[in-house]
């Protein structure tokens, strides 16, 4: 069931001609669906609507990539709705494009058979398992020369595997093995106090 249309949140498409960063909305808690299969359908919808099936699919296989690499949430809601302080990863969740405009049912069915078919394992784009970062064609994000190029399908140029150990955009910072150890000067300044030597 696609999102409702909220007629509060619509707003006029901009007249500009170039690409404008859309305003991000990083502030307010999403609401965060518990069905893999719409989290699924609304990131092929809303990135991707306008691609052709294989390219829907793409996208889609990108969100199961993130979800299956270790790197990223294993929920793939979670993965679609994933987010920091500076930026959301799938930016319709944050940039008002849910409830701005009413859904086109036509292309909602398509994404949603569309996800079922990549969810179930039957629909491919055929893109590497590496592959968990894409962008589109308009903009030119930072991390992109840092990363392995592996196919252009639309208006998305889809990525795979870090270059030269770069870190991959958007994944979680493991946590770190073993003991941190860190100094404490006021710790060891009592300590000398206490056993009669001198702090170092």
């Amino acid at each position: 069931m696609p999102p409702p249309y909220d007629v509060a949140k619509a707003r006029p498409a901009s007249a500009s001609r170039g690409y404008t960063a859309p305003r991000l909305d990083l502030t307010t808690p999403p609401t965060i669906p518990q069905d893999p299969l719409a989290c699924l359908t609304q990131a092929i919808y809303y990135e991707a609507r306008n691609e052709s099936e294989e390219g829907q699919a793409a996208v889609a296989e990108v969100v199961l990539n993130r979800a299956a690499s270790g790197r990223y949430p294993r929920d793939i809601c979670q993965v679609v709705y994933q987010r920091n302080s500076r930026t959301c990863q799938f930016t319709f969740t944050c940039d008002g494009s849910i409830g701005r405009s009413p859904v086109n049912m036509n292309a909602w069915a398509r994404a949603e058979r569309i996800a079922r078919g990549v969810y179930a394992g039957e629909t491919k784009a055929l893109l590497p398992r590496a592959s968990v970062n894409y962008h589109a064609n308009y903009v030119r994000p930072t991390w992109a020369s840092r990363m392995e190029r592996v196919r252009r399908i639309g208006a998305h140029i889809f990525y795979g595997a870090p270059l030269n150990g770069a870190p991959t955009p958007g994944a979680e910072t493991p946590p770190q093995q073993g003991l941190l150890f860190v100094k404490n000067d006021a710790i060891e300044r009592a300590y000398a106090v206490l056993t009669g030597r001198d702090a170092q």
